[in-house]
């Protein structure tokens, strides 16, 4: 598997949210903070189901440029 790292934010000691793609699919890995919130939860349930295999992660806002590059955007403005 060939993962292509494109930014992380955050800590010194090396546990950050991050945006990575798995070069063989295509996919997205997205390292945050898992959503607990049961509003949060229910909100984002009335556009789209979460699966029980699946969960909402929250990163920040600072990953807005690694995410646009990551889905192929060259040098955003933000």
């Amino acid at each position: 598997m060939a993962i292509r790292f494109y930014g992380k934010d955050g800590s010194e000691n090396g546990s950050c949210p991050s945006v990575s793609v798995d070069e063989a699919d295509g996919s997205f890995l997205f390292v945050g903070w898992p959503v607990n919130d049961p509003a949060l939860i229910a909100e984002i349930g009335t556009y789209s189901h979460i699966d029980p295999g699946e969960q909402a992660f929250r990163v920040p806002g600072e990953l807005r440029k690694a995410i646009w590059e990551a889905c192929g955007g060259h040098d955003p403005v933000f």
